[in-house]
């Protein structure tokens, strides 16, 4: 049914931006240097290594990932936060 598909398309398109409302709320969380390895490392399109953020920053490839991981765990800490303050859907 048409009218189903258009309410269905409606709703997704509202969770999305919910999501992305959430994400961009939670990423003001981090540092500078934490959001630039994140991006650089998830979500360019051509991800960097961890060998080209040593070599961008100075330090060694296991502090580029520490730094990764600690952004990643930031946010997940951050979404949940929001999430159970603004009571939005788990899903």
């Amino acid at each position: 049914d048409e009218t189903t598909d258009t309410v269905g398309k409606i709703e997704e398109k509202d969770l999305y931006d919910k999501r992305k409302d959430l994400y961009n709320q939670a990423v003001k969380k981090l540092e500078p240097r934490e959001l630039e390895i994140l991006t650089a490392r998830r979500l360019d399109e051509e991800p960097k290594t961890l060998e080209d953020l040593s070599q961008k920053y100075s330090i060694s490839r296991e502090r580029v990932r520490q730094i990764e991981n600690k952004a990643i765990k930031k946010l997940q800490e951050e979404i949940k936060l929001i999430s159970e303050t603004k009571l939005l859907p788990k899903n």
